[in-house]
């Protein structure tokens, strides 16, 4: 309850920094001012207020899948601290940015809602205060006194954020698997939110009915997008949930492999391969590991087999490089060969990397936000 009561004030939080943040391009350019200058600042036609706020409106709507960057519980919490508990020697993997479409479905077709009702709030005050009342007959000229330019303005702001979502859901997706796929739909979010805000600039200059058409059409065809592009992205987490869980029963199996005294530090292993090796650091030994059976239930921990050991002392450090066989971590040695552990997530295995460096130098791991 406390959770989504906090998701419900970031939602209305962000919707009103969106309407203020929009609102200052407007307030400048209603001026006649333009900061883009580095000197003087340069007067600008004041007419062009309303167009230059309504692409700001829409530019920063559609930027709505990167607002609740990794919704993670706060630092503290009893969800932080149960999510610490579940693997605290692990090397944590963040949540991609866009993991809020996998949120319940009111809360993620709130966002929408909510900011187009903050947009269109803005609309209104802005239009108080314009130089520029607009030409009648148009959205913007007939703001104050019609309600199809309100409604026209809400449906399409609405559009761009489930639009955005959409997308965020497909980057969400798979963020672990096709990481290259993650990396051009984020770009391709950022791209479309500039070209969407350049577009919408010309909306409130279309008559009222014109514009509410185009606007419910794109309301219509975001909303089914949003769907299954959140079904999908549900889907998937529940797969690497599965995986998750998997790997922690191989964890579960490297601890029951310890001798008496021996506490696990840090470990390292291809979350998306439970049945892989596993490399770790004990206060006892530097050790590679892997599987030898699976336990008799998915969260039964089974055997692991030491496949090398080196003792503390002999640790000069580690580090990653992309080899054809796959991302290979490697951890050195004096006076004997290295210990390498191929594939793993990359930004994983570089903090992995990190630590285990810090360590050899330092004599202690890095503090627990960097590890």
């Amino acid at each position: 309850m406390t959770r989504d009561r906090r998701s419900r004030g970031m939602t209305l939080v962000f919707g009103i920094g969106l309407a203020v943040f929009a609102s200052l391009p407007f307030s400048l350019a209603n001026a006649g001012l333009n900061p883009m200058r580095n000197t003087l600042l340069w007067e600008i036609d004041p007419d062009r207020a309303p167009s230059i706020g309504a692409a700001a409106l829409f530019l920063l709507s559609a930027l709505a899948a990167f607002a609740f960057y990794e919704d993670k519980p706060p630092a503290g919490s009893s969800a932080a601290r149960a999510q610490r508990a579940a693997d605290p020697h692990g090397v944590k993997r963040r949540q991609p940015p866009t993991a809020f479409v996998r949120n319940p479905w009111p809360r993620v077709f709130a966002v929408g809602l909510v900011w187009a009702v903050c947009g269109v709030i803005a609309a209104f005050i802005w239009h108080a205060f314009a130089k520029d009342s607009g030409i009648p007959g148009t959205v913007w000229g007939d703001l104050t006194t019609s309600p199809l330019p309100a409604i026209a303005l809400l449906f399409g702001l609405w559009a761009t954020v489930n639009f955005s979502l959409a997308l965020g859901a497909v980057a969400d997706a798979f963020h672990r698997t096709l990481w290259a796929i993650f990396i051009v739909v984020s770009v391709l979010i950022a791209i479309l939110a500039i070209t969407i805000g350049v577009v919408a600039s010309n909306i409130l200059t279309m008559s009222p009915v014109a514009a509410l058409a185009v606007t419910a059409v794109c309301l219509i065809i975001t909303t089914a997008a949003l769907i299954p592009a959140r079904l999908f992205a549900v889907a998937r987490a529940r797969v690497t949930n599965r995986i998750d869980a998997a790997h922690e029963t191989r964890l579960q199996s490297l601890l029951t492999a310890l001798a008496p005294g021996e506490n696990l530090m840090l470990h390292f292993a291809d979350r998306e391969n439970p049945a892989g090796q596993i490399l770790a650091a004990t206060n006892q030994r530097l050790l590679l590991a892997a599987p030898t059976s699976t336990g008799t239930g998915p969260t039964r921990p089974g055997q692991v087999r030491i496949l090398d050991q080196a003792h503390p002392g002999q640790l000069r450090g580690a580090s990653t490089k992309f080899r054809p066989a796959g991302h290979t971590t490697s951890v050195h040695f004096r006076d004997r060969p290295d210990m390498e552990l191929i594939d793993g997530g990359p930004s994983e295995a570089d903090k992995f990397a990190e630590a285990l460096t810090s360590l050899a130098t330092t004599g202690r791991l890095p503090q627990e936000e960097d590890t």
